[in-house]
């Protein structure tokens, strides 16, 4: 049995026996996921639109990962608005970004690794980087959807009627526990990207100009900013979604 395999079983032992269904759930959907990435794959090496692909892909993943957290009806609803508005977002920013940063396409440090192979493989490389950056975002960002949804749905099934100042001061009061929980998972997942490339410019002797201005770090920072952002778009968008869907309520009663 290989190392995949063994760690694989592992996991989906603890997950049952500690989430039950739910945790079975969240594994199901780990794989689907992963087979939503290989479609994705798939479809841009076969010269389809990066963008419509992104899309449409991004979509699959936000919905599979928020529906697995086994929410009832309204908080999955409100959080999978606001992880599609937060991405559309995303979106916006990061495709004029990755152009103003040039930090697209294969670095210098992988010139060895390339030697011998042809790079007309007729892939915007652009468009691939900021899909990457924008894929990089949805773990964190659905992560933060889903607590401030669910956050949001308890108040109102406790029947709080919140003025807008009182729902303004639980959501910055929900957001602050979870923006920072957040904000440090996406940080740990940068420290230990940044490990083996900082090495990397260590054993190449880069200064400190060197590492600003390398791709390589240049993308890997772009895309934790990108993160960050998000999550801390989360906050306002969920507010706002939450406010919409009580109005729209009202009016229909």
């Amino acid at each position: 049995m290989g190392v995949t395999a063994a760690l694989t079983i592992i996991l989906f032992s603890l997950m049952a026996l500690i989430g039950g269904l739910k945790g079975i759930g969240a594994f199901i959907s780990l794989w689907l996921n992963v087979a939503v990435l290989f479609i994705m794959i798939t479809l841009i090496s076969l010269s389809f639109n990066v963008y419509a692909v992104l899309l449409i892909g991004a979509s699959i993943l936000l919905t599979i990962t928020v529906v697995s957290t086994g929410g009832d009806e309204d908080t999955t609803s409100l959080a999978l608005l606001t992880s599609f508005v937060v991405m559309l977002c995303l979106l916006v920013l990061i495709v004029p970004m990755g152009k103003e940063a040039m930090a697209f396409g294969f670095a210098v440090e992988s010139s060895e690794a390339l030697e011998g192979l042809s790079l007309g493989i007729r892939i915007p490389f652009l468009q691939l980087g900021n899909a990457a950056a924008l894929l990089a975002t949805l773990g964190a960002v659905a992560e933060a959807a889903v607590a401030m949804a669910t956050g949001l749905m308890a108040l109102h099934r406790h029947g709080q009627t919140l003025t807008n100042q009182g729902l303004i001061a639980a959501a910055l009061d929900l957001g602050r526990q979870i923006i920072g929980t957040a904000v440090n998972t996406v940080l740990f997942g940068f420290l230990a990207d940044f490990l083996a490339l900082g090495i990397l410019f260590m054993k190449l002797h880069y200064s400190l100009a060197d590492i600003i201005n390398a791709k390589l770090f240049t993308s890997t920072v772009l895309s934790l900013l990108y993160a960050i952002l998000g999550v801390v778009l989360v906050l306002p968008v969920t507010v706002l979604g939450y406010k919409f869907r009580e109005r729209s309520s009202k009016s229909t009663k």
